[in-house]
């Protein structure tokens, strides 16, 4: 019985700091998740209603050139980099 009291203090003592960071690192992921899902939406909606404003023949024109297509690709690779650059600064706080 008395032997689970310094085995509490030694959990707590070395289990505590690494709680804390996992913790940070996943609160750090959500919040970034949510900023980068809120940005790249508002950046979509931005596209297309400036994509739907073109006259029709201009975007007939766009369409058989693929503006369809490049702006999702676009929109992919933006997406990537920003979340890879987010994934790295959160395990950078899971490292320290």
């Amino acid at each position: 019985m008395n032997i689970l009291i310094p085995l509490g203090a030694f959990l707590e003592a070395a289990a505590g700091p690494l709680a804390v960071r996992v913790l940070t690192s996943l609160g750090i992921g959500v919040i970034s998740y949510a900023g980068l899902t809120v940005s790249v939406g508002a950046a979509l909606t931005y596209m297309q209603t400036q994509y739907f404003g073109l006259p029709s023949s201009v975007a007939n024109l766009a369409n058989l050139a693929g503006l369809g297509q490049c702006l999702g690709i676009v929109t992919a690779a933006i997406t990537f980099r920003v979340a890879f650059q987010v994934q790295r600064k959160t395990l950078g706080v899971l490292n320290k």
